[in-house]
């Protein structure tokens, strides 16, 4: 079963970069001229003649201008499904090598304004404003 959604992942994979390369506005013979191989190399490549390599989708994501990670988030832009158990120890591990992050601080708390100061602050402001309009004969 392994075998067959290696197929289709793979296929997948493939598709992927000649779509990729079509919104590029990029032919075959082009990106094979950028790579330095001979034409009808991605013919062969996307027919299933020639078996699929991680160097070959690293050299089409260049030809394109693409880097490889860049590549990678385009074919698994977010997962779909629930992680595996590997992925889960390897991020459980990631995260419990972190350095521990300092605690913050907060500040202390501003108190809160009575409503008395609050109607004082609106007053002296109204005052100014008015004031202002009055000294420049608006």
């Amino acid at each position: 079963m392994a075998m067959e959604e290696d197929k289709v992942e793979i296929k997948r994979i493939l598709e992927l970069l000649r779509t990729l390369c079509r919104m590029l506005g990029l032919t075959n013979r082009e990106i094979e001229r950028r790579m330095g191989l001979t034409p009808s190399y991605l013919s062969r490549l996307y027919g299933g003649f020639i078996e699929v390599k991680l160097e070959h989708v690293f050299g089409i994501a260049r030809a394109m201008g693409l880097k490889p990670g860049e590549f990678f988030e385009f074919a698994y832009p977010s997962r779909t499904e629930p992680p595996s158990e590997a992925a889960i120890v390897i991020r459980r591990i990631l995260r419990d090598l972190q350095p521990p992050i300092p605690e913050m601080t907060s500040p202390s708390p501003t108190p809160a304004l009575r409503q008395e100061d609050i109607q004082q602050m609106v007053q002296d402001s109204l005052r100014q404003f008015f004031s202002g309009l009055t000294r420049t004969g608006g």
